[in-house]
C-alpha cells in the first residue's frame, strides 16, 4: 500500500531523476507493485541529498530502493533476511548479480522493466 501519495511532487521528482527510458519504465512498475502489497506501507523518505523509498512491514523495514540516473538500486535489508527465501544462500542463487554489503545487506542495480519484474515476482514468491 503507498503512503505519502498526498506529496505527488515527491513520486514525480523520483521519477525524474533517472535518465534512461527503461529505468523510468521499471521505477513506473515498482511503484503500481508496491501500491497493490497488503502487509507492507510503501513511501518515498528524502533523507538529505538520498532520494529512497522504503517498504516497510510494520516495524520491519525490509526493503528500498533509491533512483540514481542509470539504475534503481534495490535493497534487500536485514530485516527481511530472517526470512528464508531472503537468505545469503537463497539470494546468491536467486540473483548472482546482487552485490553484499558491509553492513550485510544486499543490493541489486535494477536497469529494466525485466529486472523489476523479476525481482518483484521473487519478494511475492
Amino acid at each position: 500500500m503507498l503512503k505519502g501519495a498526498d506529496n505527488k511532487n515527491l513520486y514525480l521528482e523520483y521519477y525524474q531523476i533517472p535518465q534512461l527510458t527503461e529505468v523510468k519504465k521499471a521505477y513506473s512498475y515498482i511503484i503500481g507493485w508496491a501500491s497493490s502489497l497488503r502487509e507492507y506501507e510503501c513511501y518515498p523518505y528524502p533523507h538529505g541529498f538520498i532520494k529512497g523509498f522504503r517498504f516497510m512491514r510494520g516495524e520491519n523495514w525490509d526493503f528500498a530502493f533509491i533512483p540514481n540516473q542509470k539504475w534503481l538500486l534495490f535493497y534487500f535489508r536485514k530485516p527481511c533476511q530472517v526470512i528464508k527465501k531472503f537468505s545469503r544462500e537463497a539470494m546468491s542463487k536467486s540473483f548472482p548479480e546482487a552485490t553484499e554489503k558491509n553492513s550485510g545487506e544486499y543490493t541489486i542495480k535494477i536497469s529494466s522493466l525485466n529486472m523489476a519484474i523479476r525481482l518483484a515476482s521473487y519478494i511475492e514468491s
